[in-house]
């Protein structure tokens, strides 16, 4: 297999927090919550966990499979969502459509997917899947871009903690308005990290359970 490009996609809206009062003057002034600076960390944190789904371990499994896309009754659909893949073998991979009609477009779909070289074939209504095993080096290639990967998010949730604690250090200051307190704003300033910490943990082992899954033998 090919060493695919997991470049995800960043949103500047992930570091854009309100700053003291609204547009309405009786608004009270807010400081970035613990619960919504989490919530973008672990959106960011979960989009890299789903990109790892392309990367197979030393043993295939259906997850292999989860990011295709199948034309199905006129749009696109998820692969599971209309077929079951069970692993037959560590170098088969069966594909069952619910629906018969659709086994064709299923098939292409598996042979298309870029990076995979998988060339599927349809076998007693079936979708039959060889997959070749993956070289020593070529996990070793892989495993250096989930860590480049995981590097590149990592820096994200810095942003959107840099981004958070930038409106902070406005409350620390008192220009937030008379709502904030100088103990509200270290006290959120305080949760901001112990948030990121929890993330970056978690990004870590997500990390690490793949990358032993690739070079396990």
């Amino acid at each position: 297999m090919d060493i695919p490009d997991l470049t995800l996609t960043e949103y500047e809206s992930e570091t854009k927090f309100p700053e003291g009062q609204g547009e309405n003057e009786n608004e009270v002034p807010t400081l970035p919550s613990e619960e919504e600076v989490k919530k973008r960390m672990m959106r960011v944190v979960d989009a890299m966990e789903k990109s790892f789904q392309s990367i197979r371990g030393a043993e295939p499994t259906p997850e292999l499979f989860d990011s295709f896309q199948v034309k199905a009754y006129g749009t696109m659909t998820s692969l599971n969502s209309v077929a079951q893949v069970v692993i037959s073998s560590p170098t088969l991979a069966t594909i069952s459509c619910f629906d018969p009609e659709i086994k064709t477009a299923a098939r292409d779909a598996v042979r298309d997917m870029v990076n995979m070289n998988f060339n599927p074939r349809i076998e007693d209504g079936d979708i039959l899947v060889p997959i070749p095993r993956v070289s020593a080096e070529t996990r070793k290639a892989l495993v250096k871009q989930l860590a480049k990967v995981a590097e590149s998010t990592r820096q994200r949730v810095r942003r959107i903690r840099r981004a958070a604690q930038d409106v902070v250090k406005e409350g620390k200051d008192g220009k937030l308005g008379p709502g904030i307190s100088e103990d509200d704003a270290f006290r959120a300033a305080k949760q901001i990290d112990e948030a990121t910490d929890q993330c970056i943990k978690q990004l870590n082992d997500v990390l690490e359970k793949k990358q032993n899954s690739v070079m396990s033998v």
